[in-house]
């Protein structure tokens, strides 16, 4: 019999009644001198009172009105097809011992069992189903799986606990989290981990961005990374492919690090886009080939951009903006420099020809100022503006769909409402020192990044020099789109842009961007970096008019590549049309599926929203009752959001975790056919599954008692004391 003692007072307090009364006792004796069998009766007495005053209770199992339930979590994703168990599968060998008739006799007997299989999603399943099929599930989540499971469990009141049985490689964050709810609810997660470690084996392509841009008929070069792990020293052929056809192959031997670049050049199209694609075949062992090949969309831009620069505070960003500007045949660059009140000067660059003059060039006429693609506005431009530029300005970006391109940050003091309505952000008080950029995910697939490295976009960024001045801000405004924020956490916004009317609204808020371009040794990717950045800017700005000549009606993608997990957004804007009669039609068609979808009025546009679509290539299509062009299509990837079969290994630290966190226990597989004396051991080391009794509550404790003082009265009278 276990006994647990629950005193009403404090044991020093019951030592301290017992060690007086011992006392008082030998004091009696010692003055009576006589009666020591009294001595020894008396003692026996103030024990059994001490015993009574520690109010021990006997642990005894609780009697059960009904059967625990158990739920069994049996991982059917993909990885769980690995044969690392002799010649069976995790998933057969966790069936193998699941579908034993002994061990689901036992199970049956002991509990009410709750079996579901789980990959993506949770379901109720049969086992003798689950013998019948592979598993494919492409994602596991396990901490969702838990979640549902705990949080059913904790609303009764007889359960035994959750059985997890998986390899433990979960695919979604915060797994672990799962646990702490399972403790809140006091479930015990017993969790059984199939599977060792399984060598990586996998290729797989990255570009730098969706999109490519391009002036129209230049010589552009493509770029993407070939990344390899499990296959050292070894060379491997990459096509190039334009369309569906083929139009060259590169061998490539990856580094040290498992990468290679490989690259392309290619003319741009005189008008509209390309889609090339880099692909490489799939090799022995690889256990994913999804990720093989990556889609690139060159796209026209155009001959040429006009670019005014008006710089009121010379600076050595601008300087260095307009030397990197001026290097490239395809940019016609006015820079106007606001000296003094009395002074302006203006240098004007074609075709690499340069002519400086003592005049004031900025725009005072609306004809003047349409005749500039992008106008890049840096500090002290209010002292360009009289009382008709805010009209001007407005007008070149709503109406003739200009960009307007602030370049260093807040481009006035104090307050200045002609350009403060314009700007994508809002702007704080201060400013924060030597910052690097951090991509923000519309960021990473925005052609402003692409500068020039196939590598990873925050690899480069991280190298290059961080800039020495940026002004702090409070955010970006409703309809604003964040590129890029400081690398420091809740840092500033450092690049921001938002639609004005037809036009577009760029804040780049940073000084010390001209570090870039100050190449010293072993920094020729700085220099080049800046360059591309400017001009990738100038080209995505330049490809931002909706409309094309003469139509009234644009089609919007949200983005050129998609994952498997997210839904196609679109967005149709028109000008000019009755919107009473405007009905457009979109289809969405890939692979052997085709989408009808009816986009729905929002504001001044049409929105349609689908999907999300398995991987492939899809072709949108635009038809429109009314405007021009009658017909508008584009095509989008979308590829695959599953890194399921990426590490095949085993992840027992997690499951033990999992077990650890929630206060249950790691099991194996011997353990399943005894999950009834495993549960009954964690209940007993909790106190849960037992109920408490008072040992001294009985009436032969009152007996003995009343025994115990007729002896001692008893002797007391035989010794002549009484």
């Amino acid at each position: 019999m276990n006994l647990v003692y629950l005193p009403p007072w404090s044991t020093k307090l019951i030592a301290g009644i017992a060690l007086a009364l011992l006392l008082l006792a030998a004091v009696r004796w010692w003055r009576e001198r006589r009666g020591g069998a009294l001595l020894a009766v008396r003692a026996c007495i103030i024990a059994l009172l001490v015993f009574v005053m520690l109010n021990p209770q006997s642990v005894l199992p609780r009697e059960r009105t009904e059967k625990p339930k158990l739920a069994i979590l049996l991982d059917t994703s993909a990885s769980m097809a690995t044969r690392d168990l002799g010649a069976d599968s995790r998933l057969a060998a966790a069936l193998r011992t699941l579908t034993n008739p002994a061990t689901l006799a036992a199970l049956n007997k002991d509990f009410v069992l709750d079996i579901r299989r789980f990959d993506r999603e949770a379901h109720s399943t049969d086992l003798a189903q689950l013998g019948t099929n592979s598993p494919t599930g492409d994602a596991t989540d396990l901490g969702k799986a838990v979640m549902s499971a705990a949080a059913e469990l904790g609303e009764t009141k007889a359960q035994a606990g959750v059985l997890v049985i998986s390899d433990g490689r979960a695919t979604t964050p915060d797994t672990l989290e799962a646990a702490q709810l399972a403790l809140a609810r006091s479930v015990p997660l017993w969790t059984w981990t199939l599977g060792g470690p399984v060598p990586r084996h996998d290729l797989w392509v990255e570009t730098a961005s969706a999109e490519a841009l391009a002036f129209s008929g230049a010589d552009v070069e493509l770029a993407a990374t070939l990344h390899q792990v499990g296959y050292p020293n070894r060379s491997f052929k990459v096509d190039i492919l334009r369309g569906d056809q083929v139009i060259d192959t590169k061998e490539v031997l990856p580094d040290t690090n498992g990468t290679a670049r490989v690259s392309v050049r290619v003319t741009a199209p005189a008008a509209g886009e390309q889609r090339y694609v880099f692909r490489v075949p799939p090799q022995p062992e690889e256990a994913d080939t999804a990720n093989n090949e990556r889609a690139v969309f060159l796209r026209s831009v155009g001959a040429k951009v006009r670019v005014l620069v008006a710089e009121g505070q010379p600076h050595w960003d601008t300087k260095f903006l307009v030397q990197a500007l001026r290097r490239d045949p395809n940019v016609d660059l006015t820079a106007v420099y606001h000296l003094n009140a009395t002074r302006n000067l203006t240098v004007v660059s074609t075709l690499g020809g340069e002519e400086r003059v003592q005049l004031d060039m900025f725009p005072r006429t609306q004809v003047q100022m349409d005749q500039w693609d992008v106008i890049v506005l840096g500090r002290g431009a209010e002292g360009f503006f009289d009382a008709q530029t805010e009209t001007l300005l407005s007008e070149f970006v709503s109406r003739r769909g200009g960009s307007l391109v602030f370049a260093r940050g807040k481009p006035y003091g104090g307050r200045f409402q002609p350009l403060a309505k314009l700007e994508p952000v809002a702007w704080g008080n201060g400013a924060a020192p030597s910052m690097k950029m951090r991509p923000t995910e519309a960021g990473r697939d925005n052609p402003v990044f692409d500068l020039g490295s196939a590598g990873r976009l925050d690899e480069l960024l991280e190298r290059l020099p961080a800039l020495d001045k940026v002004s702090m801000t409070l955010g970006e405004k409703p309809l604003a789109i964040v590129l890029a924020s400081a690398a420091s956490q809740d840092g500033p916004v450092l690049l921001a842009y938002q639609r004005y009317g037809q036009g577009k609204t760029l804040s780049l808020n940073a000084s010390g961007l001209w570090r870039w371009s100050f190449r010293e040794t072993g920094q020729e990717e700085s220099e080049v970096a800046y360059g591309r950045f400017w001009v990738s800017m100038l080209q995505w700005l330049l490809s931002g008019s909706q409309f094309l000549p003469g139509a009234d009606v644009a089609l919007t993608s949200a983005r050129r590549y998609y994952s498997s997990e997210q839904p196609m957004q679109f967005l149709i804007s028109t000008r000019n049309l009755d919107r009473a009669i405007y009905q457009p039609h979109l289809t969405i068609t890939g692979g052997s599926q085709k989408v009808e979808v009816e986009p729905r009025p929002r504001g001044e546009s049409f929105v349609a929203e689908a999907g999300p679509f398995a991987a492939g290539t899809y072709h949108i299509t635009l038809r429109n009752n009314v405007g021009k062009p009658a017909e508008l299509s584009q095509d989008v990837e979308v590829v695959s959001a599953s890194v399921e079969k990426r590490e095949l290994s085993a992840d027992p630290e997690t499951m033990r975790k999992l077990a650890e966190i929630s206060g249950g226990a790691v099991v194996k597989a011997e353990d399943v056919a005894r999950m009834a004396e495993v549960v009954r051991r964690w209940e007993a080391a909790r106190q849960i599954g037992h109920r408490q009794q008072a040992v001294w509550d009985r009436w032969w404790w009152m007996a003995a008692m009343l025994a115990l003082l007729g002896v001692e009265w008893w002797l007391r009278r035989r010794e002549g004391l009484v």
